[in-house]
């Protein structure tokens, strides 16, 4: 059923006097269904796809032990157990790149910070990005392009109650989509740390740890697609055109996600090891995604559960607060331009 057929002259009319009175002045709720619509479809492949994502992730990487830490003590015994000359042994390891600087740096960092950006900052928010790209132009900018705006806008159903439940439903739809991935994040990391330990006899971290850091994560990535999902939902109110709409919302999304990749190969890990480039930090500052702070976050949920005296970081907390305020802002330039513009009806 198309828009027009669902919002012509008789029906939209007839549901609405039977709605309750918040519902009729605040949102349309045929609007709001046939959003569910003509969207379940996409939303259900790309909320099962980025779940499979972590799952994927947790159960074929998770279950294996593979990041270790340099350990000096044991390299400091062995190297007077075999009566080696640290000062030969030093100076082979420079011949081949690796200074002691560099060594002190590779003994203390941790691969999993690398690991958690690789997957809530890039792998975990391609399909969730993919969708508000896609939708956030359906909801508005197409339906005035092909001028299924002017039987909408035909009934009682004015601009602001369009912008409203638009808006509602797709903010209401990447919640449901987050539920899902958090759900699937929870269940297969908990099933790989079981698999873990039973087969490598590893010490894994304590239940509440794990379950308020991944859910931390995800809420995470959540406020990120958040933050992208009121600049393309700003684009869309903005642009009469499709085409446009999509060059905005979608080309600042691209943008943000190219810059995190490209600001991987800057992370300290990376330049540690010789495979990064300071300079690469640079593109950090050049996307949303840099201010999911997995760092931060681990921090106070090993302080909060008291897990290696961890001590509460809130640094990402004020990242989430500026990733909410580029959804409002974003939203809301578009929604007042598409109040008092003249459309194309």
């Amino acid at each position: 059923m198309s828009t027009a057929e669902l919002v012509n002259q008789n029906e939209p009319v007839q549901e609405e006097k039977n709605e309750p009175k918040l519902r009729k002045t605040f949102f349309s709720w045929p609007l709001f269904k046939q959003s569910v619509k003509s969207t379940w479809v996409l939303w259900l492949l790309l909320a099962v796809g980025a779940a499979a994502i972590f799952v994927i992730i947790n159960l074929v990487v998770g279950t294996k032990k593979i990041f270790t830490n340099i350990d000096m003590t044991k390299v400091t015994a062995y190297v007077e157990d075999e009566n080696l000359s640290w000062l030969k042994l030093l100076g082979f390891l420079e011949t081949m790149g690796f200074s002691l600087n560099r060594i002190q740096t590779m003994s203390q960092i941790d691969m999993n910070s690398v690991m958690n950006d690789l997957i809530y900052k890039i792998a975990g928010v391609l399909l969730p990005m993919v969708y508000v790209m896609i939708v956030a132009n359906k909801l508005i900018a197409a339906q005035v392009s092909d001028g299924s705006m002017a039987y909408i806008l035909s009934t009682p159903t004015n601009r602001k109650k369009v912008l409203r439940t638009q808006y509602l439903f797709l903010i209401s739809s990447l919640l449901a989509m987050y539920v899902v991935i958090t759900l699937g994040a929870l269940v297969s990391e908990g099933i790989a740390n079981i698999i873990l330990r039973n087969t490598t006899g590893a010490i894994v971290p304590p239940v509440g740890y794990r379950l308020m850091r991944t859910t931390l994560y995800c809420f995470g990535s959540f406020m990120a697609i958040f933050g992208l999902s009121g600049i393309c939902f700003g684009a869309s109110a903005w642009c009469n055109k499709s085409n446009k709409s999509i060059a905005i919302g979608g080309g600042a999304s691209i943008i943000c996600f190219l810059c995190c990749v490209l600001g991987l190969f800057g992370n300290k890990v990376f330049v540690a090891v010789g495979v990064g480039v300071k300079a690469m930090d640079f593109f950090n500052y050049l996307t949303l995604f840099t201010l999911i702070d997995t760092e931060s976050m681990n921090l106070t949920c090993k302080a909060i559960t008291g897990v290696e005296g961890g001590i509460v970081d809130l640094a990402w907390l004020w990242k989430l607060i500026i990733l909410f305020g580029v959804g409002i802002i974003g939203t809301f330039i578009g929604s007042v331009h598409f109040v008092k513009k003249d459309l194309p009806l």
